[in-house]
């Protein structure tokens, strides 16, 4: 009995000290490697792994390249320039603006510090997206290999169709077969870069379908592992371009499709104005990589989703924007006459401060030919709720902005920005990072809630709560002219950058 006792305790030791060691293989850090264009690169302070996201230190990754890289500690902005183009990233803000174009990323940058200084990471797939890298990610040897875009070469470059039936490359016609645009050639868009063969792409991504969600209105695309697409949106024919590299489709992939036998599978699509039909095919030459293309009856504007956790990626299909000279956009003070608003805690309406605000906005763009400015009200008079999106609709206003200031208990104080329709929200959340930006408050987020103007409306439309009155805070701000100035920029700024009118 006591041999079986000491065998049991032994048995016992072995699988408490194999579960300790398995622990802590499990939790030991995971660090990335990084290695550009062949060459690894020694940054500081190391890659790290936030949630889904591989984060890189921006400076030494942009560097390299050649670009310049500026640190605004007092805005907690980030400038990435290359002498004419230009990236600002606001350090635990989704949104950058690249070029003052509006781009999402899945992360938004952080600071990660050390003993010695503080260093500003952002998502490695956000490179690929802003700055035109080809991004490899090795799993086995959890390794980020980055590859500088190619430069065209110098001379006439001229447009030529590749495998897909349109995706354009560009071709010089002084190449030494004497190809020439329209000949047939198969050519390679340099989007994407060409990998250094030295190190050999690693399949991350498995592909098992693809449909047309008209719910909707996206192009779904579902697989395990990670991908990481890089778009192309084209004309001659119309379509949208999805590469995928590092990626294969599976033996079961729907629909299915022998590319053995064919070169390409197809969908047709009759449910939506623009979508014609989907196509998936492999691409490229030295190496096969997936390909999705959208064709098009039309111009359509797209939004991409990638979310990993679920393995789902999403290709909502936009309408854009009308195309047309000039644009009416009702600019709305709220409250006014008989209806203060709220009441400061130095005794000053609220409606004085939305006035004055919205008469900024109408100083800073009265001067665009491309816009016309209705106020709802431009003095110390009282429209309706209904007097104000009745006016909006019948003149058929591509957006609306009220302005207004909250009130709530002595430490309640920030910028809040609110939509009720969903076609709002994109609106919304531009203009949000921008106000918030601006006004320097604490940021309270965008926030979905009925309200009239903004639910009765049938135009994009906002309620801005620049700050509240009621607060030690934000109150004295909020009645300084250079904040409202501030305000008023950034509203005039947003209206310009959602309608693309820079």
């Amino acid at each position: 009995m006591k041999k079986w006792l000491s065998l049991l305790f032994v048995v016992s030791s072995m699988l408490f000290l194999s579960a300790g060691i398995v622990h802590a293989a499990k939790t030991e850090p995971l660090v990335p490697k990084l290695v550009l264009d062949g060459v690894p690169l020694q940054p500081q302070e190391p890659p790290t792994v936030v949630g889904q996201s591989v984060m890189i230190p921006v400076r030494i990754a942009v560097e390299n390249m050649g670009y310049k890289v500026d640190y605004d500690n007092k805005k907690k902005q980030v400038t990435v320039s290359n002498g004419s183009k230009n990236l600002v990233m606001v350090i635990d803000q989704q949104t950058a603006y690249f070029d003052n174009v509006p781009m999402k990323m899945d992360v938004p940058p952080t600071l990660i510090s050390n003993d010695k200084a503080s260093y500003t990471f952002i998502p490695l797939r956000f490179l690929s997206q802003s700055y035109g890298l080809n991004v490899i990610w090795d799993n086995k040897s959890k390794s980020a290999f980055l590859y500088s875009p190619e430069e065209p070469k110098p001379g006439n470059e001229t447009e030529t169709p590749d495998g897909d039936g349109g995706l354009i490359g560009i071709v010089d016609p002084d190449e030494e077969d004497g190809s020439v645009p329209g000949d047939g050639t198969i050519v390679d868009p340099p989007a994407t870069g060409t990998p250094d063969t030295s190190v050999p792409p690693v399949i991350n991504g498995n592909l098992y379908e693809v449909y047309y969600d008209m719910d909707l209105t996206s192009v779904v695309l579902k697989y395990d592992g990670t991908i990481a697409p890089t778009v192309l949106k084209l004309d001659n024919p119309k379509r949208i371009v999805v590469d995928l590299p590092n990626a294969q489709f599976m033996s079961d992939f729907l629909p299915l499709v022998d590319f053995t036998q064919v070169k390409e599978g197809k969908m047709v699509v009759s449910d939506h104005p623009a979508l014609t039909s989907i196509r998936y095919s492999l691409f490229g030459e030295a190496t096969k990589a997936p390909r999705i293309v959208l064709d098009l009856n039309q111009a359509w504007d797209y939004e991409l989703v990638n979310d990993p956790m679920i393995g789902e990626l999403r290709i909502f299909l936009k309408k854009p924007l009308p195309d047309k000279s000039l644009f009416t956009v009702v600019l709305d003070a709220g409250h006014g006459g008989s209806d203060p608003g709220a009441i400061s805690i130095t005794k000053r309406p609220e409606k004085d401060y939305n006035l004055s605000v919205i008469l900024k906005v109408q100083a800073l763009l009265a001067g665009d030919e491309r816009l016309k400015l209705i106020l709802t009200r431009s003095n110390d008079s009282f429209p309706s709720l209904s007097d104000r999106y009745t006016l909006a609709n019948s003149e058929k206003a591509d957006l609306f902005v009220s302005v207004h200031a909250n009130s709530y208990t002595a430490a309640t104080n920030g910028t809040e920005t609110y939509y009720t329709r969903a076609d709002s929200k994109e609106f919304a959340n531009l203009m949000h990072t921008l106000l918030v930006q601006a006004t320097g408050l604490k940021d309270n987020g965008v926030r979905q809630k009925s309200l009239a103007v903004t639910r009765e409306t049938t135009m994009p439309a906002i309620l801005l709560e620049s700050g509240y009155l009621s607060s030690k805070i934000d109150e004295p701000q909020l009645w300084a002219e250079d904040f409202q100035n501030r305000v008023a920029q950034a509203i005039a700024t947003g209206i310009k950058m959602q309608l693309k009118i820079n």
